[in-house]
């Protein structure tokens, strides 16, 4: 197995621990804010290194069938599973409520699905740039939760701090779902013209 994909297989690792963390020390829903604080520096640092398998794939010529489609899976697994945790608490429900996160989540399998079934037929069903920003968004909203909880916890933050958390964590949540949705439905009419033989989408 050659570095990118090694990489790739490393981030699975830790999105894995990500999740058996959660489950062990009862981070979203236990006393202590450090647990939370480690969540999310995990999270962080697995989304951070997602840009260094496709560096060095390109760098090295490493460019592999497994790659392209185990590092999206990856990151599909890691934001999808920290959103189930985090629905899966009382204390989120302001925040985050769980219709949202089955919403979140059903878009990807779709798109997923989709995309699949395409590139079956030999055709190309390229990623969007919509696509990525709502990836960007989830990798913000998750943290944000993270902190919000940190502070609720006890976490020395300042009023400011408290503001701004609170600020993020709900803005990120609804910017994440209305791009989430017009992405989703952009991908639904993309697929469509794909697959009445549209070349021009």
């Amino acid at each position: 197995m050659n570095l990118p994909n090694r990489i790739t297989m490393g981030r699975f690792g830790l999105a894995l621990g990500l999740f058996a963390f959660l489950v062990w020390t009862n981070t979203c829903s236990g006393p202590e804010w450090g647990y939370p604080a480690i969540a999310g520096s995990v999270f962080i640092i697995t989304v951070i290194t997602d840009a260094l398998d496709g560096y060095y794939a390109r760098k090295l010529g490493q460019q592999s069938d497994f790659g392209r489609i185990a590092d999206p899976v990856v990151d599909k697994v890691l934001v999808a599973g920290a959103l189930i945790f985090l629905a899966s608490v009382e204390w989120t429900r302001d925040v985050l409520p769980v219709w949202v996160v089955v919403v979140l989540v059903s878009r990807e399998f779709m798109v997923s699905g989709l995309r699949g079934f395409i590139e079956a037929k030999g055709m190309a069903f390229p990623a969007r740039w919509d696509g990525k920003l709502k990836m960007v968004l989830q990798c913000v909203l998750v943290p944000a939760i993270f902190l919000q909880r940190m502070l609720d916890l006890g976490w020395p933050g300042i009023t400011w701090l408290v503001t701004f958390a609170d600020v993020v964590a709900y803005t990120s949540v609804w910017l994440t779902f209305i791009v989430t949705c017009t992405s989703g439905a952009r991908y639904v009419a993309a697929a469509a013209k794909v697959l009445r033989g549209d070349t021009r989408a």
